[in-house]
């Protein structure tokens, strides 16, 4: 090689490492690229206590006197790198969104946005800072990790170091889990009406079919006429002579119960208020069958579905003179990241009558007759609680591990 092109060459590779640490930014000129910079806008305050962290009259170096950088509060909905390192506060390569030294994912940070709200307070709506509320539908990250909200690997949604689900508050945005439709912060909300709506005609046309059926069902299952739980959708038309419907009840704690209501129109005070559309066949395979509603009827099997907030749906079902059974099928580990809880569950259901369990499907009795939801609701709670409690153990080790991992790369 030409000795000239060799000591270019060597010069070029000596500078590499000059060149790159040039090209991080650095507020205050102090030689300290802003990403491990301390005190980024050198006014005297540490980036974590500092509510303006790459803005402010510096205090030393270089710039000594002098106004640098922005006038944007770290809680700014403007501000989108508040300690200016080049990483916006919501990327998912940011994982120390303030500069304070400390991961977002550690249980040290209590702070994460460096605005003196600490992270689990009521009056802590944006936890990552990124202007974006913590309960608004388009935050889908609210502690800035780079995990989605609601994904199997997100341990700690609000990262307030409390596991999902050991936290009352899990999204952070001062509503306790019971009172909160959107409680993962995730933007969805379960209620089988609003899944189903395009199933169902306009309320206003149909208001003397939905109060019938609304009285008939507070009627049967003892429900007050001001508990506001209750909702009644009419459907089209489909069987000839039969109107049909669902309904829907919401307990204040978000369990949700519905089912399917029909009546003959010939006499409607004969309603049954749990349907089940048994086919009859031809059993030919073809699509066409199976959307003829002359190949259907109901059959003498009543059937109703429960279901806690993010829970699948618990399948109920009886025939006439037989007690009301329940079918839970709990969720997997490739849905969930995390195995079937078998013992928790086997604990909160095995008083049932005739309980049974093959480690997946959880069955048993629930009452000899329906006369209320609240054996209903009382279900979905148990399948909850047991549910969480088994997740909560696991995802505490879980953020342990991470906060740990997260200590060492500190």
């Amino acid at each position: 090689m030409n000795p000239s092109i060799r000591l270019a060459l060597l010069a070029a590779l000596a500078l590499q490492p000059l060149m790159a640490t040039a090209a991080l930014p650095d507020l205050d000129r102090d030689g300290i690229p802003n990403i491990t910079d301390t005190d980024v806008d050198n006014d005297g305050l540490l980036n974590g206590v500092d509510r303006n962290i790459d803005g402010g009259v510096a205090v030393r170096g270089p710039l000594r006197g002098r106004y640098i950088g922005d006038q944007l509060p770290n809680n700014a909905a403007a501000e989108l790198d508040m300690d200016a390192d080049g990483l916006a506060d919501k990327a998912s390569n940011e994982t120390d969104i303030d500069g304070d030294g400390l991961a977002d994912n550690s249980t040290a940070e209590t702070d994460m946005d460096g605005d003196g709200l600490a992270d689990n307070a009521a009056s802590e709506t944006d936890i990552d800072g990124d202007g974006l509320a913590d309960n608004a539908a388009n935050e889908t990250d609210i502690d800035g990790d780079g995990t989605e909200d609601g994904h199997k690997a997100e341990a700690d949604i609000d990262g307030d170091g409390l596991a999902n689900g050991a936290d009352p508050d899990v999204d952070g945005d001062g509503l306790a889990n019971s009172a909160d439709r959107d409680f993962d912060g995730t933007g969805e909300v379960e209620d089988f009406l609003v899944d189903a709506a395009g199933n169902f005609v306009d309320d206003a046309t149909v208001q003397p079919v939905i109060d019938l059926v609304t009285t008939a069902v507070r009627q049967q299952l003892n429900l007050s006429a001001n508990d506001a739980g209750l909702k009644v959708r009419v459907q089209p038309s489909w069987l000839p002579g039969v109107q049909t419907g669902a309904w829907r009840y919401l307990s204040a704690d978000n369990m949700q119960v519905w089912a399917r209501w029909s009546y003959s129109t010939d006499n409607p005070a004969e309603i049954k208020l749990f349907v089940n559309y048994e086919y009859t066949g031809p059993h030919a395979g073809r699509f066409e069958d199976y959307t003829n509603p002359a190949n259907y009827k109901i059959s003498d099997e009543r059937r109703f579905y429960g279901q806690y907030p993010r829970g699948p749906f618990t399948f109920l079902s009886w025939l006439p003179g037989e007690p009301v059974s329940f079918y839970y099928a709990a969720p997997d580990e490739q849905a969930t990241g995390r195995p079937v809880p078998v013992a928790a569950l086997n604990t909160a259901l095995a008083a049932y009558p005739n309980f049974y369990t093959d480690g997946r499907v959880f069955a048993g009795d629930l009452v000899p007759t329906l006369t209320s939801l609240q054996p209903v609701l009382e279900l979905q709670r148990q399948l909850q609680r047991a549910t969480r409690s088994a997740s909560a153990k696991l995802e505490t080790a879980q953020i342990a591990a991470e906060s740990a991992t997260a200590s060492r790369q500190d």
